[in-house]
């Protein structure tokens, strides 16, 4: 009788790109978001002006998530130890799970950084950095991202 091995899938296969992008999110407030009621929960509290800073230390720079916070606003929410407004708080949000699933899709940083900021035909000649600034333009740039993680080319 041979022996055949039994496939047992690790958990990084186990679980989904946006699931893993979650995770990383979760890392960069050092809070445990689970679903969209804890997105909902961290949006309406405010997250810290720290976690812009380390969310500027991944695929993007400060400069290019000035969108999310400007950066004199930045500067004084950090001193006076304040909290991003529930609106900074979700466009932060917005940025950072776009990072993080293209990271976790492409599978490192370089690679995640070159393909969300070339400018590609399914974003009108724009890149994903450029049109996730909007709901929008971030809802096709997540779509496309799983959808190239199930297998699809975008």
């Amino acid at each position: 009788m041979s022996s055949i091995a039994e496939f047992k899938p690790t958990v990084h296969l186990q679980t989904s790109a946006y699931s893993r992008a979650l995770i990383r999110v979760s890392e960069m407030v050092k809070s445990n978001i689970k679903n969209q009621f804890d997105e909902i929960a961290l949006t309406q509290t405010g997250v810290m002006p720290a976690a812009v800073e380390v969310l500027a230390k991944t695929i993007v720079t400060i400069n290019e998530l000035s969108w999310v916070i400007a950066r004199r606003t930045l500067t004084h929410r950090k001193n006076k130890g304040e909290r991003l407004t529930p609106e900074e708080s979700g466009r932060w949000l917005r940025a950072a799970k776009i990072c993080a699933l293209a990271e976790e899709v492409f599978g490192n940083q370089d690679k995640a950084s070159t393909w969300l900021h070339k400018p590609r035909k399914a974003f009108d000649n724009q890149s994903a950095i450029t049109i996730m600034q909007t709901e929008a333009g971030a809802r096709l740039v997540e779509d496309t991202l799983n959808q190239i993680d199930a297998g699809y080319f975008a």
